[in-house]
């Protein structure tokens, strides 16, 4: 009789993307609980998961999850009215999640200036720098 327990599947491979973008000039800061409020049950039902700082002007959000799920995430990102300057600091394929704790982790950032500086940079030295000050964020998930 042949063996007909279902076969355990591979997970989705996972995905990154780090983000900076500023605050549309139609916005006010309070907008970030909105995006919140929005971004978490979403987050939650895609398997995407990551942190969101806000400097109040800036913002710089860590996203990983499922290639498929996180793709279509930065596009409706991009086309959210909320946002300007849109610019990817870091994208690439992650071997395993960095956040496991939260669907959204949320953190408003202390120095504007480290932030800057910050958004200054790309590739592989703008995602190492990001997560070297994450334990530096006071994290609300």
């Amino acid at each position: 009789m042949p063996d007909r327990s279902p076969t355990p599947t591979a997970p989705l491979p996972l995905y990154e993307f780090l983000y900076w973008s500023q605050l549309a000039d139609s916005q006010s800061p309070t907008a970030i609980g909105q995006i919140l409020a929005r971004a978490r049950p979403f987050n939650a039902s895609n398997g995407i998961t990551g942190l969101l700082v806000f400097d109040g002007q800036r913002f710089c959000q860590h996203l990983e999850g499922p290639t498929v799920a996180v793709e279509a995430l930065m596009g409706r990102i991009a086309a959210d009215e909320r946002h300007s300057e849109l610019r990817i600091a870091y994208e690439g394929p992650l071997a395993e999640r960095r956040y496991r704790r939260f669907d959204m982790g949320y953190a408003q950032a202390e120095d504007p200036m480290q932030m800057e500086h910050l958004a200054m940079l790309r590739g592989d030295d703008a995602l190492q720098k990001f997560l070297a000050l994450r334990p530096s964020f006071d994290i609300q998930s």
